[in-house]
């Protein structure tokens, strides 16, 4: 009787365990894919505007690009490690942005959306932000 009792405890044991190390790697691929779509973002922020479209499109898994080292512009080095599991997807879309708090006032802008996601196409995190024209004065 003794060894039944055990043997259920120690199973749910088990399966507790399990639920738990798989709730922490779905955690981890999260954090990374987010750490990843933030990184794209800044990037994009940082570009003039009128060049930002230049690096929209689809990163393969495993081909997402590093950001560039020191404050420099070039970006030849992919994301190993942890990343190279993951895939990114950018897009940059010409849209004007009414402000209804300031009168309807219209200003030019883009939509800046990325998306990190997994070899079986699960979207792990996705940003959405709108740009401003800069004024040309």
């Amino acid at each position: 009787m003794a060894v039944v009792i055990l043997t259920i405890v120690a199973s749910g044991a088990a399966v507790g365990i399990g639920l738990g190390s798989a709730a922490q790697a779905d955690a981890r691929i999260s954090q990374l894919a987010m750490q990843a779509a933030d990184q794209q973002m800044g990037f994009l922020l940082e570009q003039p505007f009128d060049g930002m479209s230049t690096h929209a499109g689809e990163e393969a898994v495993g081909a997402m690009l590093a950001p560039p080292a020191g404050g420099g512009v070039s970006r030849d080095t992919t994301l190993g490690g942890p990343w190279s599991s993951l895939g990114r997807r950018t897009s940059v879309t010409s849209e004007p942005l009414t402000l209804t708090q300031y009168n309807g006032v219209t200003v030019d802008g883009a939509r800046i959306e990325v998306e990190v996601f997994g070899p079986d196409g699960t979207i792990y995190a996705s940003l959405r932000r709108h740009r401003c024209r800069e004024s040309e004065s």
